[in-house]
């Protein structure tokens, strides 16, 4: 009868890949979920998240050391190293899709359909540190320019589309169209005002649960049977906002118009 062969020592190596591979998707899930469920702050949480991206770089490293020196031998040290290896670089993969698009935008985090005279949140409050870190100061071709204005200057740039809309209803109709489009898309209403014309609402999104700050001016058009449709959308936390709230601006717009459009 054969003697059954001994496992090789580097089976060792190839369950710290396992672990440290896994362990990153696992130790970056926790630090999400937890922040959005309120065990620790948000920022706590995003810390936890760049840590297990050092582990997954560590847990790349290793498995392609050890894919390289011991893959042949044995079927379960090479499995569970490619395991390692798939789960660190799904994860990679994902942080470098949200550093990509962080990069895509300007990191600003307050967004609007009108630069000049931005909707006013009375009974949600504006962080108060809105405009203190807005990019360029010090930069030469900002020379002169407030945080106001750069603010304006970026935003035009990459949110050029965002515009007032104009939709054929008078403005209490416009209010209440505007609520039932902001439910359906899950925001927490904080305030309907028909009669001032104007909406505010709370956005939560992703596992940390960031809360952003909705508001929804409707202004009358010519003649009282058209409303000018204006929103701002501003995230409680972070320099960068990832381009979320222009999407949010955008996908709430189009449902507006959209419901308006079948009466």
């Amino acid at each position: 009868m054969q003697a059954m062969e001994k496992p090789h020592g580097s089976i060792w190596l190839a369950r710290l890949c396992l672990l440290l591979g896994a362990g990153s998707v696992v130790m970056a899930l926790v630090g999400a979920i937890g922040a959005g469920q309120d065990w620790w702050g948000k920022l706590e949480g995003l810390s936890v998240v760049m840590a297990a991206v050092v582990v997954a770089l560590v847990a790349l490293l290793f498995s392609l050391i050890v894919l390289l020196l011991y893959r042949k031998k044995g079927t379960a040290i090479r499995n569970m190293t490619l395991i390692g290896l798939v789960c660190s670089l799904g994860f990679l993969g994902v942080i470098g899709y949200w550093v990509n698009v962080g990069r895509s935008v300007p990191q600003i985090h307050d967004i609007t359909t009108n630069l000049d005279n931005p909707p006013e949140f009375r009974v949600l409050k504006l962080r108060p540190d809105d405009f203190a870190d807005v990019p360029g100061r010090g930069e030469a071709k900002y020379a002169g320019m407030d945080a106001m204005e750069r603010w304006k200057l970026l935003h035009g740039a990459a949110y050029g589309d965002l515009r007032t809309v104009t939709v054929a209803l008078p403005v209490d109709k416009a209010v209440a169209l505007a609520e039932q489009v902001a439910r359906k898309r899950g925001w927490e209403i904080a305030a309907v005002r028909p009669d001032e014309g104007r909406l505010e609402a709370v956005d939560t999104v992703s596992l940390f649960r960031f809360k952003d700050d909705v508001v929804v001016r409707v202004q009358p058009g010519p003649g009282g049977l058209t409303s000018q449709i204006d929103v701002r959308s501003v995230s409680r936390v972070g320099r960068s906002d990832l381009g979320v709230n222009a999407k949010r601006i955008r996908g709430f717009l189009k449902d507006l118009k959209a419901a308006a459009l079948k009466g």
